[in-house]
């Protein structure tokens, strides 16, 4: 006797399955429909776009990109307060008879100082530059991955693809291009714009009265992310030894990159590491792991043909020299840049 309830064959669950599956991988592309009928926004695109929701953000420093085609210089200098505390970019160009810009930025990260190589230097039509020297502390090269895009926005162009695949590689892991394709399919990053404040504002609207008040009041301005506390400092801290493993962190980092674009530039590419704020009575103490970090970049560098130089252990820099953190005292500038050029001379030639 036959029955209404008689089970399915394999074919077909396993066709209706496909069917669930289908119909759970079309759904939210109905969401694209409604984006579009959403009014204009003055949100444009993140120029990491496989990480970042779509935000206003700031204009392109060109003023400063263009300053930097008309200086013709043959040499730059990249960093933050540390780089342009130390040095006197007009100096360093009579000491080595090279014209040499300063693009520094106080307490700027690593990826800041890649887009100002890539959008002040290399694709900003400066074929003067043959050299690019960039100042960093210890293993912040392998370690300071990702920064606050806002932050970056005066040194973005519309679209940064490198900094987009490291960051979200970092982030996302091996399943990095699988967010990509779907934040591109569905565009729930567009979605999440009108979304969100309506979740958001969803337990004020479900009470009424005074109540609705204090919880609308909790969610837009007693828990608002820019109410959280922040912290200013002057310096980085002290690396963390679980950071120190020079292996894990290289190839995940923006370092293969900077090279990479020199490379391709035919710039020549070097790289100084500045020493820490020192003892009364000499340099600062290194890790065991810290000296064998330094040791496995200084081998990664040789191996690549990037020049290298470490203040650390500079008999003319002691206590005195340093004004707050690792910071110098605006009278050790033009000592320490007359010894840079001699120190350095071959990178100038």
């Amino acid at each position: 006797m036959s029955s209404a309830f008689a089970k399915p064959s394999a074919g077909q669950a396993v066709f209706s399955l496909c069917v669930v599956l289908a119909g759970i991988a079309l759904m939210p592309l109905g969401l694209r429909a409604v984006n579009g009928l959403l009014p204009a926004s003055a949100d444009r695109p993140s120029f990491v776009p496989s990480i970042e929701t779509p935000r206003p953000r700031f204009a392109f420093d060109e003023p400063r990109a263009q300053q930097m085609r008309e200086s013709r210089a043959e040499f730059a200098v990249i960093g933050d307060s540390t780089a342009g505390g130390r040095i006197l970019p007009g100096h360093l160009s009579r000491q080595v008879n090279r014209g040499v810009a300063g693009l520094f930025h106080p307490g700027s990260p690593v990826p800041y100082w890649f887009l100002m190589f890539k959008n002040f230097i290399v694709e900003n039509n400066v074929p003067s530059v043959r050299g690019v020297l960039i100042f960093f502390r210890d293993d912040q090269l392998t370690t300071q991955v990702e920064a606050n895009s806002r932050f970056l926005d005066n040194v973005a162009r519309d679209y940064e693809p490198e900094l987009d695949r490291v960051w979200s590689a970092y982030r996302l892991g091996r399943f990095s291009e699988v967010h990509r394709v779907a934040r591109m399919a569905y565009q729930f990053d567009r979605t999440r714009l009108w979304l969100e404040p309506t979740l958001v504002r969803g337990p004020a609207a479900a009470v009424a009265g005074e109540p609705a008040a204090l919880v609308e009041r909790m969610n837009t301005e007693l828990f608002a992310l820019d109410r959280l506390r922040h912290f200013d400092a002057a310096d980085l801290a002290v690396s963390d030894e679980s950071f120190l493993d020079f292996d894990a962190n290289v190839d995940r980092s923006l370092l293969p990159e900077f090279i990479a674009m020199a490379e391709r530039a035919h710039i020549r590419l070097g790289f100084i590491r500045v020493q820490r704020r020192p003892l009364p009575n000499g340099p600062p103490p290194q890790s065991p792991a810290l000296v064998q970090y330094l040791e496995k970049l200084e081998a990664y560098f040789e191996e690549r043909g990037i020049y290298y130089g470490d203040d650390y252990g500079d008999p003319e820099m002691g206590l005195s020299t340093y004004s707050d953190g690792d910071h110098l005292t605006p009278e050790a500038r033009t000592p320490y840049t007359e010894r840079f050029a001699r120190k350095h001379a071959s990178f100038f030639q």
